[in-house]
This record gives C-alpha cells, sequence and structure tokens, in this order.
C-alpha cells in the first residue's frame, strides 16, 4: 500500500462555517499534498461565487470522507487547508507549520510554496 494522506479542509465565511475530510493514497509529504490535493481545492474555493457551489462541487464528486474514517486513518501525513473566503484569507499547514496565500491563491503561487516545500 502507498502512502496516505489526510486533509482536512475548514470553511468560513459570514453565511457558513464547517469543515470536511478526505482521506487518499499516493502523496506522503506535505508538498505532495499541496500540489495533488489541497492546491485544487484551495482554487476552486477562491474561484467558486458562492460557497455552496464549491461544497456541493465537492459532495457530488463523492471524495468526502467520515469523520469517523479520518480519524480512523493511519495517514504519513496529516494536513489541512483554511479558507475564509468572506476576506479573502487562505491557508495551508501540517504539524505546527502554516502558510498563508495573499488573498486569493493562484496556480503560480501554489507552485511556489510547493517548490519551496520541496527544497
Amino acid at each position: 500500500m502507498g502512502e496516505t494522506y489526510a486533509l482536512l479542509v475548514q470553511i468560513e465565511s459570514h453565511e457558513y462555517y464547517g469543515e470536511f475530510y478526505l482521506v487518499g493514497e499516493g502523496y506522503g509529504t506535505p508538498a505532495e499534498v499541496l500540489e495533488y490535493v489541497a492546491g485544487d481545492h484551495l482554487l476552486r474555493m477562491s474561484d467558486a461565487l458562492r460557497i455552496e457551489e464549491y461544497l456541493l462541487d465537492v459532495l457530488n464528486e463523492g471524495k468526502n470522507a467520515s469523520k469517523d474514517e479520518y480519524d480512523a486513518t493511519d495517514a504519513d501525513i496529516e494536513c489541512w487547508i483554511h479558507g475564509d473566503v468572506s476576506y479573502r484569507r487562505y491557508a495551508f499547514g501540517w504539524d505546527d507549520t502554516m502558510t498563508e496565500f495573499t488573498e486569493e491563491p493562484t496556480e503560480s503561487e501554489i507552485a511556489s510554496k510547493v517548490e519551496d516545500l520541496q527544497s
């Protein structure tokens, strides 16, 4: 079995606060999780006209995990993303480490942060 990741996705806006969980295989470092999973969610979250669109999109994909499954996962790496869409503040983190994005994340900014994490 490959490397396992667990990703907590926290979303905050004037109308909503909540979180959901993603668990998967194939990525075992913060850089890999940011590049292949979290970065996509950050972009989709910041690009959505309304946060409900993003949430519905994620639920329709059916890739989110239950809290029990997330808690029971023996992950090689546990990461999180936080999006405060009302104030356009986004962050990615793991353990006691956090990296913030300037207003709305872009593909180039995510790629730059991935490169920094790999060095």
